[in-house]
């Protein structure tokens, strides 16, 4: 299949088909495909793109790495100046932070997600994002600004056209609107929300939703009372999730008539259904409700009301560790692309307690602390921006490495088509003629082909060569970088270019800053011999004096000049504020008709 938009197109459309039909194998596999069509280009959107739909593939059984992706879609929907899918990142990040029970992380990532939302006129999306919103301040008991944003979320939902979908959403809104509603023992409020979308037309088309609105009416009626009404609620809604459920809303409907049967004092049964429950929630590992779970059995089960408690409190203490360990797991993945704005509140608040805390001569020593300070974060911000450059720099390079290869390959598939097959068609005609009696001289026309089987061996072997130095070649590094750079300049010169980058650098060992400006030195030295030096021969060489220095050295045999006159000169402006930005030792010297000679000592 061609690489080109239109199959890019059709693969993302096949993955989300294969989504939707929750085949998530298939969806991740040609997700993952996509990725490797793109990875090598420019197409920073599809990259975006892709990322994102591997983290969808990822969300319902390895929630780590579908954060670890989703983050990854948000930094380059961030530099492609994305607000809306970048905003969709940061609630995807908030929605696996709310199932792992990191409520508060959650919060502000679903916080960062509507503030880049507030202009957006997709309400579908503004729907989710608040209705997400909701649910995490429910969990955290902060029930008015969790009606406040199911509020907006019901704002949004008026906005959409009616359809399936709205439906739907309008029903797991008003679920969670009645939750908060019977947290605040507003029953009678939870009762009327819940019957404002009840109808039969929604039972055959969304039954999960409509078992949920059924268990949440059945629950409200119970708790306000109405035992006799509420009863039949929730065995409908009981029957109804078996069928068409998950496991988890199916352990909510068997906790709600546990609690019914012990409020009408049917102990037996009440135990029945908690038993079922425990079952359940320890295959499902659902914490949360199990707590709930001995919480009711303490109640059916006076006389061992302690041991339920202790199973309360060792819940509560793993549940605990379990959190903190999720929060630590994503918070590692936001280390790994944290960004300067952490850098700069550090600053603030150290400013802060620098103004309030110290008299005048410790202020004026906090001053140039705070100087230095921000300093080193215009050092971050160049290193970040160092480390895009040559993260750019070597993926285009990659891509012509690539390209050459595959026009290597080519030639080499015709070498073997056009000579070596040729060759080797006609020796088998030749000695297949050969076993005639009738042809004279058979002994020598058979050694005649035997050299040419001779020929077509080394021809053989020399292809074989050719392939073996294509694989050398496509090692990509940055001492290759450094070559490709002086391969492109020594086409457009006469000048021989020559270049001696000493082998066992750690090149990985060098900061992303230091690696950036020594290419561009290298870059502006030669271009500079290039165009002014008419040099016989240039040589650059990087070596290593010792562990902590890099050393660049370019010298040439050209025409040379007066450093008095030139030191104005761009290019070797450029080259000197290059070398003071990253600290480095920077010389030149010149003298008309001596030649060039510059030197640039690093340190790592």
């Amino acid at each position: 299949m061609p690489h080109d938009s239109d199959s890019k197109e059709f693969l993302f459309n096949l993955a989300a088909e294969y989504y939707y039909l929750n085949d998530i194998k298939k969806s991740l596999y040609v997700s993952r495909e996509i990725y490797d069509i793109i990875k090598n280009s420019s197409d920073t959107l599809n990259l975006a793109k892709a990322y994102y739909y591997i983290g969808d593939s990822y969300e319902q059984n390895y929630r780590d790495s579908a954060y670890y992706y989703y983050k990854k879609a948000e930094k380059l929907y961030q530099i492609l100046g994305n607000d809306e899918l970048r905003g969709k990142m940061l609630f995807n990040k908030g929605y696996i932070l709310y199932l792992d029970g990191n409520y508060i992380e959650s919060e502000v990532e679903t916080s960062k997600a509507l503030k880049l939302l507030k202009s957006s006129s997709n309400n579908e999306l503004n729907y989710t994002v608040n209705n997400l919103m909701g649910c995490v301040l429910e969990r955290l008991d902060d029930n008015e600004n969790a009606l406040k944003y199911f509020g907006y979320a019901k704002n949004e939902l008026k906005l959409l056209n009616a359809n399936s979908k709205s439906t739907k959403y309008n029903l797991s809104l008003s679920v969670n609107i009645a939750n908060v509603y019977d947290k605040r023992n507003q029953f009678d409020k939870s009762v009327k929300e819940l019957n404002s979308v009840l109808n039969d037309s929604i039972a055959t088309e969304w039954p999960s939703d409509y078992a949920n609105v059924l268990g949440n009416l059945g629950y409200s009626k119970m708790k306000s009372g109405d035992l006799q009404n509420a009863k039949p609620l929730l065995l409908k809604a009981y029957n109804i999730s078996l069928k068409n459920d998950t496991e988890s809303n199916v352990l909510y409907k068997i906790i709600n008539l546990a609690e019914y049967y012990l409020k009408v004092k049917d102990t037996t049964k009440s135990r029945d259904y908690l038993n079922k429950a425990l079952v359940l929630g320890n295959k499902i590992k659902a914490t949360n409700e199990l707590k709930l779970v001995y919480d009711l059995l303490s109640k059916a089960e006076p006389q061992r009301d302690s041991y339920y408690k202790g199973k309360i409190i060792r819940l509560t203490d793993s549940l605990a560790v379990v959190q903190r360990k999720n929060r630590n797991k994503y918070a590692r993945i936001e280390y790994e692309t944290a960004v300067v704005e952490d850098a700069n509140k550090e600053l603030s608040s150290k400013n802060l307690y620098l103004i309030f805390g110290v008299v005048v001569l410790v202020a004026a020593l906090g001053v140039r602390y705070v100087i230095g300070q921000r300093k080193e974060i215009a050092y971050r911000k160049q290193l970040q921006a160092a480390e895009l450059e040559l993260f750019d720099l070597m993926r285009s390079s990659q891509v012509a490495l690539n390209s050459a290869r595959e026009e290597e390959q080519n030639r080499i598939s015709r070498e073997l088509h056009d000579n070596v097959m040729n060759k080797l068609y006609g020796t088998r005609l030749q000695l297949g003629m050969l076993n005639s009696p009738s042809i004279p001289d058979v002994e020598v026309k058979r050694l005649e082909q035997i050299d040419v089987l001779q020929t077509i061996e080394q021809d053989i072997r020399a292809i074989s060569h050719d392939l073996h130095t294509d694989v050398v070649a496509s090692h990509f590094d940055y001492p290759v970088l450094l070559a490709q750079c002086v391969q492109q300049l020594s086409a457009t010169t006469q000048t021989n270019l020559h270049l001696d980058c000493a082998d066992g650098i750690d090149w990985e060992a060098v900061s992303g800053l230091v690696k950036i400006t020594l290419y561009r030195m290298v870059q502006e030295a030669l271009s500079n011999v290039v165009k002014y030096a008419a040099a016989t021969d240039c040589h650059i060489t990087i070596s290593q004096p010792d562990a902590n220095s890099l050393l660049l050295r370019i010298s040439d045999t050209g025409k040379g000049f007066d450093l008095a006159t030139a030191s104005s000169g761009i290019g070797l402006k450029n080259m000197k504020d290059r070398a003071r930005l990253v600290k480095a030792d920077f010389r030149i010297e010149s003298a008309v008709g001596q030649g060039t000679r510059i030197e640039c000592k690093f340190v790592v």
